[in-house]
């Protein structure tokens, strides 16, 4: 059984394509953030600070006006610094970390930034937002339960995780192409359903170790992207509320940002759960490997373009549970799951989300050892 556990490992581990892929994601996500850290700057009392030096300068700013959010503190904000614009020709922000939040969220300024050839021009023009478009975008921020902090890298990392997650799946789809369909191609597979338990332990042994080798991967990148944003960013701002990085404070809010990236982590383990789990079933339908990347990757993308093209060909002539079936479905699939939290969905709609992954994945693990077991040359 070892034997077994480490040829399937070693399968995954001799791909280059794999770990070339690997290591061009690692640096990519390694250049972009010491690039973002050396070009970040911050106006501060008139003087323009660059590079770590105002990411340093911003926190300490910041703290001074840390905590539950409120119209007094947004308007102390703007007392003491007015509003933030990008100055093209300083290339550099005219503001800083609090102005610059305050601006992006509570004024017309993302309406007009595109309208100011002169960019200087822009600050005659914006304004904090009115009536309904207040009560909309900005009013939820002041419910006395958002926590105010720095967490300009955080939001970074929001994004950056969710890059980095989908582009992982990607590379595992290709590194756990070969466990079935391999099999076929060399013609082992005879040999192996023959053995004492190859029909039974064998199968899940072999899909066991892909799993594991491939969850590995899956924590030693989110450590490593971890660590690295804590040598930028430090761990200010890991308190403040999730809605300070864009979540919306209609949807589920997890207590503060450190369990929002729990909550990630864990989507994020859900969906390479099910991403094996059907890879795995697909590889056990192909006698070749290249072939079962190809709809493997057809498959992950699917969701994509059932939500943005398909769903809207078919709404007129589905049902309405039916359509609503199939979204709900979609949106649980490994492309999805991880960014669960983007939809705005409660934690009821979470869960359920989860619940259908877990109910997909055990039927494409059952599907894929019914398929191999059966297999007859």
């Amino acid at each position: 059984m070892w034997n077994i556990w480490k040829e399937e490992v070693y399968k995954i581990a001799t791909r280059k394509i794999l770990w070339i892929g690997l290591f061009l994601l690692l640096a990519f996500v390694s250049l972009r953030l010491f690039t973002e850290r050396n070009h970040y700057s911050a106006t501060i009392d008139g003087q323009i600070y660059r590079g770590q030096k105002a990411i340093e300068k911003d926190q300490q700013l910041t703290a001074k006006y840390a905590g539950i959010l409120t119209d007094e503190k947004v308007q102390n904000i703007y007392e003491d610094f007015g509003f933030s614009y990008y100055h093209t020709q300083a290339d550099a922000n005219s503001g800083n970390f609090c102005n610059e939040w305050i601006t992006r969220h509570m004024t017309n300024y993302n309406q007009i930034a595109d309208n100011h050839p002169i960019d200087t021009q822009i600050l005659d023009d914006i304004q904090f937002l009115q009536g309904d478009a207040w009560e909309t975008y900005a009013a939820p921020y002041l419910n006395e339960t958002i926590w105010f902090d720095y967490t300009y890298g955080w939001n970074d990392l929001k994004e950056t995780y969710s890059f980095m997650t989908i582009a992982l799946f990607v590379l595992f789809m290709i590194g756990l192409s070969p466990i079935f369909s391999e099999e076929y191609m060399l013609k082992t597979a005879d040999i192996l359903l023959t053995t004492k338990r190859g029909k039974k332990s064998c199968i899940w042994i072999k899909m066991g170790a892909s799993l594991s080798f491939i969850t590995i991967l899956y924590v030693v990148f989110s450590i490593y992207l971890w660590v690295i944003y804590r040598i930028v960013y430090g761990t200010q701002g890991l308190e403040a509320s999730p809605a300070m990085i864009g979540l919306t404070p209609a949807a589920y809010m997890p207590a503060d940002i450190h369990a929002f990236f729990y909550l990630s982590f864990g989507l994020g383990l859900a969906g390479l759960l099910l991403l094996t789990c059907i890879s795995m079933a697909i590889s056990s339908l192909c006698k070749n490997s290249f072939l079962t990347i190809l709809l493997s990757l057809a498959a992950f993308f699917l969701p994509y373009v059932w939500l943005n093209i398909l769903s809207i060909m078919v709404a007129p002539f589905f049902s309405n549970a039916l359509w609503k079936a199939i979204t709900y479905l979609m949106i649980s699939m490994p492309l999805c799951l991880p960014v669960n939290w983007g939809f705005a969905f409660s934690l009821e709609q979470i869960g359920m989300h989860i619940a259908i992954a877990l109910a997909a994945g055990i039927a494409c693990a059952l599907a894929g050892y019914w398929k191999f077991r059966n297999y007859q040359g």
